[in-house]
């Protein structure tokens, strides 16, 4: 008789799911095998000589809200140009390590003790990049005025968004599509709240560009690996 297969998901595990609070359930990652481990991993830099490790445990799917605290020899470990970190614990199955640098490839690897490891979940930055609009105390007139920004080096294959936010504006996200090296924000397109549309404020302008990796194929299907460059400027919105 061929052996059976324990469950993915254990009784304990689901006596913890009724457990639920305000920040969610969580669970011990004994009580989960590979293949239940959802890994949401985010490779973000927002300056040359810095990236940010991050990644979120849950099981039953991305938007779950069940975290899943590694225990019991499961760990997770990151790795840059042969640089190997172990990744620190914030509570709640969230996990953090910091590179002094901006670009390559970077790995991240579950050990597990007593199930299968899923050692590359792997992805390659978006090239390091500098905004090169400088844009000063000179209002720009959201009625008006049109707002190009620039950086460098532009053309790669990454993705670009164009995120502003202010005190007087409605926060927006704006898709400069695959990598341009500049984009225009036209007159009209950013808006104010009612309450404040004769009023000017600092708006903070960020360049996001986006690259996806690939988990490793021993996780949980809803696992994911993005990596982002972040450049940031400021300017003056004005009615």
């Amino acid at each position: 008789m061929a052996r059976s297969h324990a469950p993915l998901v254990t009784s304990a595990l689901l006596a913890g799911l009724c457990v639920v609070t305000g920040c969610g359930a969580t669970t011990s990652s004994k009580n989960v095998r590979t293949a239940g481990l959802v890994a949401l991993i985010d490779i973000t830099s927002e300056r040359p000589d810095q990236t940010i490790v991050s990644a979120d445990m849950v099981v039953g799917g991305r938007h779950s809200n069940t975290h899943v605290v590694l225990e019991d020899g499961d760990q997770l470990v990151a790795t840059s140009r042969g640089q190997k970190l172990d990744m620190s614990s914030l509570g709640n199955g969230s996990y953090v390590a910091r590179f002094a640098r901006s670009d390559g490839e970077f790995v991240v690897g579950l050990e597990r003790a007593s199930d299968k490891p899923a050692p590359r979940s792997v992805g390659q930055m978006p090239a390091s990049f500098e905004i090169t609009s400088l844009f000063g105390d000179t209002p720009v007139s959201r009625a008006n005025d049109t707002l190009t920004i620039t950086w460098t080096p532009g053309g790669t294959d990454s993705v670009v968004s164009i995120e502003l936010e202010g005190d007087c504006i409605h926060s927006t996200v704006l898709d400069a599509g695959r990598d341009p090296g500049t984009f225009t924000i036209e007159h009209g397109k950013i808006s104010a709240w009612k309450s404040q549309e004769k009023d000017s404020c600092n708006v903070a302008l960020r360049v996001v560009q986006t690259k996806h990796g690939e988990p490793d194929p021993a996780l949980g299907a809803d696992s994911s690996v993005v990596l982002r460059q972040i450049r940031a400027t400021r300017f003056v919105s004005a009615p």
